[in-house]
């Protein structure tokens, strides 16, 4: 993004155009005239592309290309995100949008009061998960409220109802994505001390990288554990 933190139109479209070779400043217009996407102005009234809106185009650009899906499901699909639940078609992102969309902090927290009709999720559920510190309630101007990586973390918890595990059993996952943050911590805290934004830019992807690794080291090790739970079936 050379100097600044943002994208002009057109940088989108060249940064985007080699994976998507039909991609067009029009069509991105067309995308913000129906509501896809939101970027910024600048007191002049030119578009300020931050990496959520770069990532955000990535993955209607992919939901078009690999899943066929026509913009009005798209932005269902969008709003889904937005709520804290990744659809599934989204789930495989490629490395870069998950890279852009990793942090959480800009995003707009949800009253806990509102997760009947934001989440579909009972109140009662969410405060569940808050004692068991898998998620976190902060009090907010009228309430209390989560943040939106939690509103992912309860409706995971919220699924997983249909196998009987309710948010008790879940209390070790917490523990070892704390001791893995402390991990990684520990080992990308001397490279990236100065947080300039290129540098910042930087740690983002690589712990994008480095959270894809420990994914399919943990599942290769998860598989081989059940494989001798349960011999006959993995």
């Amino acid at each position: 993004m050379k100097d600044r933190e943002y994208m002009t139109i057109g940088e989108v479209v060249e940064t985007l155009s080699p994976a998507y070779p039909d991609l067009s400043i029009s069509k991105v217009r067309f995308l913000e005239e129906e509501g896809l996407i939101a970027p910024e102005r600048t007191p002049g009234g030119y578009r300020k592309f931050g990496q959520k809106d770069l990532a955000r185009v990535e993955s209607i650009l992919r939901l078009q290309k690999e899943h066929f899906l026509p913009l009005a499901v798209i932005k269902e699909k969008l709003a889904d995100f937005d709520r804290g639940k990744i659809p599934a078609e989204l789930k495989d992102a490629s490395p870069a949008a998950e890279a852009v969309a990793l942090p959480f902090a800009e995003a707009e927290p949800i009253p806990v009061a509102d997760a009947p009709s934001a989440l579909g999720i009972p109140v009662s559920f969410i405060e569940e998960l808050a004692e068991f510190a898998l998620v976190e309630i902060a009090e907010g101007e009228d309430g209390g409220e989560i943040a939106a990586v939690d509103c992912s973390i309860a409706h995971a918890a919220w699924d997983l109802r249909r196998f009987g595990i309710e948010p008790r059993h879940l209390r070790m996952y917490e523990t070892f994505a704390e001791r893995e943050a402390a991990f990684f911590s520990q080992a990308l805290m001397p490279a990236f001390r100065h947080r300039t934004p290129e540098t910042r830019q930087k740690l983002v992807e690589t712990l994008s990288e480095l959270t894809s690794s420990t994914k399919d080291l943990k599942n290769h090790l998860l598989r081989r554990a059940l494989s001798r739970v349960f011999e006959d079936v993995v």
